[in-house]
């Protein structure tokens, strides 16, 4: 902010000089009548340059003293009503703040989720996380979940189909009745001997 003035007030300067040179040139002209109204036409241009200085160096201030909005969601883990302050956890860290003439810290509590707007520790609003986007989040998560393991149920199911094709038979009879095995029996005498 000091460059910018110090910037303005170098124009205004050089805009002056150059005023009373012309100023100077025309005094050594015949015509003195030309000279004063040159000199006036300078000192009313310098006087602009001036105020369109001051007007840019107010311009400067004002947009110095606004300063980004921010926003933070997290939990709310200390509140002083008394002093209009809260401390909000978010994901960088804790951010502690000053409630705004907006802002009423009776409805917050320790523990709720918010989200806060802010600029320059002052908090301008606090909005409760909405517990119904959290419960359709959390359904979504459970809907996801159980059409996985729906799905692993079924791959498991074909494998197990898989496996049972692919294994040999096995014949679970007895041995001796089995075709083809000797039998531990005597074999029957034939007739007619």
């Amino acid at each position: 902010m000091k460059r910018i003035f110090a910037v303005v007030m170098a124009v205004a300067f050089v805009f002056s000089v150059a005023g009373f040179a012309v100023a100077a040139e025309k005094a050594a002209a015949p015509a003195a009548a030309k000279s004063a109204t040159s000199a006036e036409k300078s000192a009313v241009s310098a006087e602009k340059s001036a105020v369109s200085a001051e007007k840019s160096a107010t311009d400067a201030k004002k947009s110095a003293k606004k300063a980004k909005a921010t926003q933070v969601t997290g939990t709310v883990e200390a509140v002083d009503a008394a002093a209009g302050t809260f401390t909000v956890k978010g994901k960088m860290g804790n951010v502690d703040l000053k409630a705004g003439d907006k802002v009423k810290l009776g409805d917050v509590k320790v523990g709720d989720k918010v989200v806060v707007k802010y600029a320059d520790g002052t908090a301008s609003s606090v909005k409760a996380v909405k517990a119904a986007k959290a419960a359709k989040k959390s359904a979504a998560k459970a809907e996801k979940s159980a059409d996985a393991a729906e799905k692993s149920a079924d791959a498991a199911a074909k494998s197990a189909a898989d496996a049972k094709k692919a294994a040999p038979k096995v014949d679970t009879r007895p041995v001796a009745e089995k075709p083809g095995t000797p039998s531990t029996s005597t074999p029957p005498k034939p007739k007619g001997n």
